[in-house]
């Protein structure tokens, strides 16, 4: 892997890196991959059946909105505190 020349200073020799799949490849791949899963996954999700209690529960009024609350519940709280003489 070294080889020293007559001065004493060593070369490094080339390493082949062929056997490996380049950063691009890789990259690629993974992106493919990705990608994939992402169209699989909108397609699970367009052609899905909804089930009926979704359907009705989409299509149901609000529980309850703030004008159907009477004036016997609604509250008002009042803090009074002192404060105190020192600053901090």
């Amino acid at each position: 892997m070294f080889t020293a020349n007559d001065q004493g200073e060593t070369q490094m020799a080339a390493f082949d890196f062929s056997a490996l799949p380049s950063n691009s490849s890789v990259a690629a791949g993974v992106t493919l991959l990705v990608c994939g899963w992402f169209a699989l996954a909108s397609g699970a999700i367009l052609t899905d059946n909804h089930s009926e209690g979704t359907l009705e529960a989409a299509r149901a009024a609000p529980a309850s909105l703030t004008y159907d609350i009477p004036p016997e519940a609604r509250l008002t709280i009042v803090v009074e505190a002192r404060r105190s003489g020192t600053a901090l």
